[in-house]
C-alpha cells in the first residue's frame, strides 16, 4: 500500500497526548509554575539580591494583581512550551531546554531591547537576566516532574492502529 506521507503522519503523532495525563498536567503545572515564580521573588527579596528598580530606571511598582497576572501568562507560555519540547520524547531534559528557550526571550532578548535602545545602564538588567535563567531552569524542572508524576508522554497507538500498521510496513 501506498502512504506518501508517512514521515509526516509519525511526526504529527509523536505530539499528541492523551487527554487526561494532560488535563492533570495542565491542572498542577499552572499553579506550581505560579507558585514557584512567587516563592523565587520571595526569595530574592529576604535574601537581599533583589535588584534595586532605581537601577533599572523605573518609575513605579506594579500592584500585585498585574505580577500575578503575568506570572499566570508566563506559566501558561511555559506550560504550551514545553508540551512542543516534551513530545519529542527527551524526558527531564525537555524541561530545561524549555526553561532556557523561554529565557533566550526573557534575559538576553530584553536586556538588549530594553537598557540598549532606552540608553540604560545593562549592568543590573544583566543581574535581573541571570536570576531570571535560574528562575526558568527551575520552572522547566518542575515542569519535568509534573509531566512525570502524571505520566505525560506520547502514548502507545490503540490496538486498531498498531494491527494497520503492521500491515503497511507488510
Amino acid at each position: 500500500m501506498y502512504t506518501p506521507c508517512i514521515a509526516v503522519r509519525m511526526s504529527f503523532e509523536s505530539l499528541r497526548y492523551d487527554r487526561r495525563p494532560l488535563r492533570r498536567f495542565l491542572l498542577l503545572a499552572l499553579p506550581l509554575l505560579i507558585l514557584t515564580m512567587a516563592l523565587f521573588q520571595f526569595a530574592m527579596e529576604m535574601l537581599g539580591l533583589q535588584v534595586d528598580p532605581s537601577e533599572l530606571g523605573a518609575g513605579i511598582a506594579l500592584p500585585g494583581y498585574v505580577s500575578l497576572a503575568t506570572w499566570a501568562l508566563e506559566a501558561l507560555g511555559l506550560a504550551a512550551l514545553f508540551l512542543l519540547v516534551h513530545g519529542r520524547g527527551w524526558g527531564w531534559t525537555s524541561g530545561l531546554l524549555t526553561g532556557w528557550i523561554a529565557w533566550v526571550f526573557r534575559g538576553p532578548l530584553l536586556v538588549v531591547a530594553v537598557a540598549g535602545l532606552a540608553g540604560l545602564s545593562p549592568r543590573p538588567w544583566w543581574l535581573l537576566a541571570l536570576s531570571w535563567w535560574v528562575l526558568y531552569s527551575l520552572c522547566g524542572l518542575v515542569l519535568s516532574g509534573v509531566a512525570a508524576g502524571v505520566g505525560l508522554g506520547v502514548e502507545s497507538l490503540p490496538p486498531a492502529q498498531e494491527r494497520i500498521n503492521h500491515l503497511e510496513q507488510e
